[in-house]
């Protein structure tokens, strides 16, 4: 699923849209909503076919004008979680989460065709590691709210965390441009993985996440995002 930037009345939408398929945007109500609630101003470029570049993260300048790579520290960010707004330190320090402040986020949406192949494997990784290490989807996705999330998850039961990032600041500060991408964090805070979920041979995310808990290295610390 690509990552585009849909300008509106000089407004812009974050959306991620359809898969490895023809680009398709959410609903169009729902982007007309979320279109009333950015602020204008926000506009960044877009790339339209090919592997999308790397764009500019609202408010960074500089050397640290660049999408992470793995080895950085990861710096907060804010996303909204059961209705309330968390730093990502504060969902690292949250010990009913995570023992020691490991985290998986995987980018996902509730209308991506890719995030349907593999969403079930991510629940059953977030039941597994409950309390050891918080494995949560990610949704950056234009249009997307808490109560439509809830009533999808429902229907579908999962019930892993999810996520809501209204603003995108994850995915930019990640680079990250399509959905089912996924970043394993350790205790220090560190990118240890980036990089697709899983593909039909290797479990990439999951064996990340057993490197990271064991205190090794990462055998595969990236690969290409596919969603």
């Amino acid at each position: 699923m690509r990552l585009l930037r849909d300008i509106t009345a000089g407004v812009v939408c974050l959306s991620l849209t359809s898969c490895s398929e023809s680009p398709r945007q959410a609903p169009e109500s729902a982007i007309s909503q979320s279109a009333a609630e950015h602020t204008a101003g926000q506009d960044h470029h877009r790339e339209s076919g090919g592997e999308p570049a790397p764009h500019d993260v609202p408010g960074r300048s500089g050397p640290e004008n660049r999408p992470l790579s793995v080895g950085d520290r990861v710096p907060d960010f804010e996303v909204t979680l059961d209705g309330r707004t968390w730093k990502l330190s504060e969902l690292q320090g949250n010990r009913d989460m995570t023992l020691d402040g490991t985290l998986v986020l995987t980018f996902w949406c509730s209308f991506c065709h890719s995030c349907r192949d593999m969403e079930q494997e991510l629940n059953r990784l977030a039941r597994q590691y409950r309390r050891k290490a918080g494995v949560i989807a990610l949704d950056a996705s234009a249009g997307e709210t808490r109560e439509s999330v809830a009533a999808f998850a429902k229907d579908n039961e999962l019930t892993m965390p999810i996520a809501l990032d209204a603003n995108g600041s994850a995915a930019d500060i990640f680079g990250v441009n399509a959905t089912t991408t996924t970043a394993v964090i350790d205790s220090t805070g560190t990118l240890r993985y980036l990089g697709q979920f899983q593909d039909r041979r290797h479990t990439y995310a999951l064996d990340a996440l057993k490197a990271v808990l064991a205190g090794k290295e990462v055998t595969i610390s990236r690969t290409r995002p596919s969603g």
